[in-house]
Formats: structure tokens, C-alpha cells, sequence
């Protein structure tokens, strides 16, 4: 999402394989703006003027949005407030992240902001762009990529929630915008669900033992080829510590207290000090999650399901942690539905 943007920013040089898609979207902009052809050949973006102050505003490109769903057949989505508040946390979460983008736990972070809402949503779909500081160029952004755009007219959803707030990417300011869909549980659904919801928001969650992880995690690198796995008491006291971490932040932290634990390897925790290995990994699970492949998300009751549901739909480098064959050790701690698995060269 950064790169388009870039090239509607300033004017470089536009990859030939980019050239129709970034001049797809100079048409969907308020901008004086056209492709020229260098002394060099290259395509290049000119914006000599804009034709008008466009600050990013929430409600513009949820007003876009509303277009654009009328112009393909789509309903006419309403906004809801408490799904806006979920959208405006999220927002923040991103603003605090912005440099560790791709590490985001959004299903996890949606799903614990939606439990404090007072309305019950289900099938929350989610995307987000940072860069974008112009109303028209946020939704230009959503629009340019085919999978965001078809998430934009998902049939299904009956409201949906924008937010916007500044922040700093890579030490630069950048504005961030974030779209939330979804629908909104039955009353007569709701209440047959009354108690599974306030079970599930005061993280009382199916038991799975740190040694059923461990068992399901090699059973899982076995079915691939992978050597197994031993517990090592310094990863296991350094899981400890991390989860404690997670309670103390209130839920996933998108390994921020990891990068911060290595961030001086003068002064690493006493475990990590320890430990005779070399390389660490860490992934991080709240028991509330979503499989990547489908979709789906629900509450996990066995090791197996953590392992080879959710963590393996993961694009976020979590299968590639637990199928790495460098890793030799591993432990697995939790608590409160918040699962910590460290590996260990």
C-alpha cells in the first residue's frame, strides 16, 4: 500500500510493471496530475498543483466508500459508533506500531476491543493503509488493490466504522486509515450466546497445557520432515517472563517487549543470558484467534487446533518459526488465553 502512494507523492521513476496501476489512480485524484516520459525513458508522475486542501477526514471516505458500494449494487452500509471506537483503538495500536506494520495482531486486537462493545459483531473484516493524507488519496489507495477493493463491496456486512489519526512511519508523518466491517449478532442470538461472551471476555478460556504444546508442536514438525523439538528450562523461564509481559500489557503486544528485550545485547534478560544457543524466535497467540484461510475465528480447545489452525494459516512468519529445522528447543507458556512459544537454535 506504501509504494503507490509514494509514486503519487513524488515524482520517480514508476516501475513499468505499476505504470497502469498508478495511472489508475492519478484519475481517481483531485490533483492536477499527469504520466510524462524522461530524457530516460522512464515514466514519471508529475503533481505540479493541487487543485484543493483535502485533509483526511473519516467521514469523507466512509462518504467514498458508501459511493462506491451504491455504484457496483451494493447496500447502502450505515456507520455504527461502537464498531467506530474499535476502528479508532485499532487506529492507535497502528499509530503506536507503525514501523512493525506487518507484526500487527489485528484479528487478535479487533476481537479483544469488539468484546468491550456493548453491541455483539460478528464476521469483523478489517484493512487499513498508512501514508495517505488526503481523503481522496486513502480511499484511491483502497481502491487500486483488487483485494481490498472486493473487500470494500463484501455483500454481507450491514455496517461498517472508518478511522483516521496521524502518526510516524520510519521517522516521517504519516496518516492512517482504517475500515471495519461487519455484522451484528441476532438479539435472540446474542443472549443464547450471553454467558460463552462474558466467559470469553473475562479470559476464561479451555485449558491446553504447555506440555500438550509441545507435543502438538513436534507432532506437527514430524508430519513435515522437521526434527524435534526439546524443552529448555532458560526458554521456558524467558516464556514465563514474556507472558507476564502480555497480562501486564493487557494482550498481544506484537512482540514489541521481544525487540525491546534485544534491543541492547549488553543487558539481555538472565534466561537469554543463559541459554547456551544461538538464534531465539517468539510467536505470539491469543486463544481467541482466526484462521488466515478462512476467516474463520473461534475459540481454540487443543493444542493441535493453536498449532495447525491457526498459527499455520498465519502470514505473519508464525509457520515459518514452528517448521524452522535450525530450531532445536522450545516452550510454550500462557496465561489468561495469551500463549507465548519461544524457539532456540
Amino acid at each position: 500500500m506504501l509504494a503507490p502512494y509514494f509514486f503519487l507523492q513524488t515524482r520517480a521513476a514508476i516501475p513499468k510493471l505499476l505504470s497502469p496501476v498508478v495511472g489508475g489512480m492519478a484519475k481517481l485524484l483531485s490533483l492536477e496530475s499527469a504520466v510524462v516520459v524522461s530524457p530516460e525513458g522512464n515514466k514519471l508522475l508529475a503533481l505540479p498543483v493541487s487543485r484543493a486542501e483535502d485533509p483526511l477526514i473519516a467521514s469523507g471516505v466512509a462518504e467514498h466508500i458508501r459511493e462506491y458500494r451504491t455504484r457496483f449494487g451494493f447496500s447502502n452500509l450505515p456507520s455504527n459508533p461502537e464498531l467506530t471506537l474499535v476502528a479508532q483503538k485499532l487506529a492507535d495500536a497502528i499509530a503506536d506500531n507503525t514501523d512493525h506494520y506487518d507484526d500487527i495482531p489485528f484479528e487478535t486486537l479487533i476481537s479483544s476491543y469488539a468484546h468491550d462493545s456493548k453491541t455483539p459483531f460478528t464476521a469483523i473484516s478489517h484493512v487499513s493503509v498508512v501514508g495517505p493524507s488526503t481523503t481522496q488519496a486513502a480511499f484511491a489507495a483502497f481502491v487500486s488493490n483488487d483485494e481490498q477493493s472486493t473487500f470494500l463491496l463484501d455483500p454481507i456486512a450491514e455496517v461498517f466504522a472508518v478511522a483516521t489519526r496521524s502518526a510516524e512511519y520510519q521517522a516521517a508523518p504519516a496518516d492512517i486509515t482504517v475500515v471495519l466491517l461487519a455484522r451484528i449478532v441476532p438479539k435472540t442470538q446474542a443472549v443464547a450466546n450471553a454467558s460463552a461472551t462474558v466467559s470469553t471476555s473475562n479470559l476464561s478460556f479451555p485449558e491446553i497445557s504447555n506440555t500438550a504444546m509441545l507435543l502438538a508442536l513436534n507432532e506437527y514438525r514430524k508430519d513435515h520432515g522437521i526434527p524435534q523439538l526439546v524443552e529448555n528450562q532458560f526458554l521456558c523461564q524467558y516464556a514465563q517472563k514474556r507472558v507476564g509481559d502480555l497480562v501486564a500489557y493487557g494482550g498481544l503486544d506484537g512482540h514489541e517487549g521481544f525487540r525491546n528485550d534485544f534491543a541492547d545485547l549488553d543487558n539481555l534478560p538472565e534466561p537469554i543470558k543463559q541459554y547456551p544457543g544461538g538464534k531465539i524466535g517468539e510467536n505470539l497467540a491469543y486463544q481467541h484467534c482466526r484462521n488466515m484461510t478462512t476467516g474463520d475465528g473461534f475459540v481454540v480447545e487443543t493444542a493441535t487446533s493453536l498449532i495447525e489452525w491457526c498459527f499455520d494459516s498465519s502470514t505473519k512468519g508464525h509457520r515459518e518459526a514452528q517448521l524452522n529445522p535450525n530450531f532445536t528447543a522450545s516452550c510454550t507458556r500462557h496465561q489468561s488465553g495469551l500463549f507465548v512459544v519461544i524457539f532456540g537454535e
